[in-house]
């Protein structure tokens, strides 16, 4: 892959490796979320894609391992702390576990960026 078509393949990566939690969470956080904000989950596309556009500048500024996971929990962190702080009925079981997934994510997708030479 050229230069800018691997960078451009970054949030498909993220999301690839994201979707496990996604589907595996789901159940929990739609659940959630309906009892915070009397609705169901829905989920509004542009600013999900640019989410993923952040997350694919952050995941290449670590250098190591320890970064790459420190990085990724604080990253999702900010997220979940700041609604746990804000939202009466949001989990903190779900912060906790949440944040540490984005921390996991960041060190797996860190692997293969550097397997594949693109970091």
């Amino acid at each position: 892959m050229g230069f800018k078509l691997s960078y451009l393949a970054i949030p498909f990566l993220i999301i690839l490796v994201d979707l496990p939690w996604l589907l595996l969470g789901s159940k929990h956080s739609s659940a959630m979320i309906k009892d915070i904000q009397g609705s169901d989950l829905s989920v509004k596309w542009i600013p999900s894609i640019i989410v993923y556009i952040a997350l694919s500048y952050l995941v290449l500024l670590p250098t190591t391992n320890m970064e790459a996971f420190l990085l990724g929990s604080a990253t999702y962190a900010v997220y979940d702390f700041t609604n746990l702080a804000t939202l009466d009925k949001y989990k903190t079981w779900f912060a906790i576990t949440d944040s540490l997934w984005g921390g996991a994510l960041f060190v797996i997708v860190f692997n293969i960026l550097k397997w594949l030479k693109i970091n």
